[in-house]
């Protein structure tokens, strides 16, 4: 009675350890290591966006504010 107890229990784990492994094996995949990637590099190309944008925003209000005329001198570092 215990051997089969203790198959039961064996085999209960052996199968919890395999899908556990398989679940990971699917997240660290090179697809989902690249879709994360790419996601990743979008979220950060649009913050950089949204910063440019707001610095070209407080620089006109700061050119106004202080009466400069916008001159167009130097050139975009983007």
């Amino acid at each position: 009675m215990k051997r089969i107890f203790w198959l039961i229990i064996g085999i209960a784990v052996g199968v919890y350890a395999v899908t556990r492994l398989k679940k990971k094996a699917q997240i660290l995949a090179p697809e989902s290591v690249q879709e994360s990637t790419a996601k990743l590099a979008a979220a950060v190309r649009h913050f950089g966006d949204q910063v440019r944008e707001g610095m070209a925003e407080r620089e006109t209000e700061l050119r106004d504010a202080l009466g400069i005329e916008n001159t167009n001198d130097r050139e975009d570092y983007r």
